[in-house]
């Protein structure tokens, strides 16, 4: 009887665990672009946890070799192959859109009860090219100012810059060329507009809101009185405070500026952190806010990547329910520690201890600052590869350098775009 019991008992949890009767099983695709073997498998746990949750669902991940990741999903999504699910980064989203190869998801979104546990900027995101919303981002990357407090408080600088006037005496004061001893961790190449812009940019007032290049009336930033003054500040930050060779500097040259503690500024995004932390304890830096400008307030960009529904998926409810699962609270916290990369469900900086330490604090606080106005590159115009990878850059290296003058630099730029 006790046998008999047993096996009606275990066929009761089968039962329960199993799809309904007449529910058929869904397989849905994923295919990942940000591919790395530490990475899939952090993907692969999630997507067991998930599963378990719903188990008429089955997720098979694709995980294409990194260099080729991104290509291999486009050719996927073009072909109209079974794909249900793919990652989706700033800088590729904008082509994949014009292509039709995403789903509309507002009225998906329009639904969920889970928005609402999302930061603003994630949900800015999703809608920034254009009315429709076709993605959710999975972790955001904004600017930020990292600091080395133990180099500064030794170099007798007490008090935090707030603003960018703060900022550039704080830089001066510290400066000693004679002793190796810079203040700024300067970006020269790899698309150092998405630093200078942001820096730049905060001195102008009335800046749009979908266009960080430009004001609301229409007009080039850098062709206002505040963008000129900026441009000018910004030369002055280079040619007084910071090492000359940093014109040439890339990602890795700024992070170990850093460390070293020959530049204790740096403005980075807070992925950052996680390439510092390997040489510096949490006693020797922090992050504050980015300063505040003339304008009034400090404009931040959002780049993100995230997860987007195949145009040509059979079961878009079911892969948008995958979705909100990887942006839920605890999922969302786990995937951001990875990267270092900041969460975009709110409940993720509860349920995370990392996320609780002071380095990120900085970040939170300015996303929830009344002084923060969110604006974003124009990345959906396909001229702006272009722009910031060789137009931008040859004509602010030829100006850091004294090659030409910074009427010569705004005119490039301005020129370029036809504002």
């Amino acid at each position: 009887m006790k046998k008999l019991l047993s096996l009606f008992m275990a066929l009761l949890l089968v039962l329960a665990l199993a799809p309904a009767i007449g529910e058929e099983k869904v397989t849905l695709t994923f295919v990942e672009v940000m591919t790395s073997p530490e990475r899939t498998l952090v993907l692969e746990q999630a997507i067991a946890e998930f599963e378990k949750q719903n188990p008429n669902i089955k997720v098979e991940l694709v995980s294409p070799p990194y260099e080729s990741a991104e290509t291999k999903a486009a050719s996927m999504l073009a072909a109209g192959q079974d794909v249900d699910i793919v990652e989706i980064r700033d800088n590729s989203v904008a082509a994949w859109i014009n292509n039709d190869f995403l789903y509309k998801l507002d009225d998906l979104v329009a639904a969920w009860g889970g928005k609402d546990e999302l930061v603003d900027a994630a949900l800015l995101a999703g809608a920034s090219m254009g009315d429709a919303t076709y993605f959710l981002p999975q972790y955001l990357y904004v600017k930020g100012m990292m600091v080395r407090t133990d180099v500064l408080k030794k170099l007798g600088v007490e008090k935090m810059p707030e603003t960018t006037e703060e900022f550039l005496e704080v830089c001066r004061q510290i400066t000693d060329p004679a002793k190796g001893q810079y203040a700024f961790a300067l970006r020269g190449i790899g698309s150092p507009c998405k630093t200078s812009d942001v820096m730049m940019v905060t001195e102008v007032a009335d800046i749009s809101t979908e266009n960080l290049y430009l004001t609301k009336d229409g007009k080039f930033f850098m062709t206002t009185e505040g963008g000129r003054k900026a441009v000018d500040n910004y030369l002055k930050l280079f040619k007084e405070c910071c090492p000359p060779d940093s014109v040439n500097w890339g990602y890795n040259d700024q992070i170990n500026g850093f460390v070293s503690g020959t530049t204790p500024f740096l403005v980075q995004d807070p992925d950052a952190v996680g390439s510092v932390s390997k040489s510096l304890t949490p006693e020797q830096y922090t992050a504050i806010p980015m300063p505040v400008g003339d304008s009034g307030v400090r404009y931040l960009d959002y780049g993100y990547a995230g997860l987007a529904v195949a145009a040509n998926s059979a079961h878009p409810e079911e892969a948008f329910k995958f979705i909100s699962y990887m942006i839920s609270a605890e999922v969302n916290a786990k995937i951001c520690e990875f990267y270092g990369a900041l969460p975009v469900n709110k409940g993720a900086y509860d349920k995370s201890e990392m996320f609780k330490l002071p380095v990120y604090k900085a970040w939170a606080d300015e996303m929830a600052d009344e002084k923060t106005v969110f604006t974003k590159f124009p990345l959906e115009d396909p001229r702006f590869a272009e722009y910031s990878s060789t137009i931008h850059l040859a004509a602010y290296q030829s100006f850091l350098l004294g090659q030409s003058t910074a009427e010569e630099f705004i005119k490039t730029c301005t020129d370029f775009w036809g504002y």
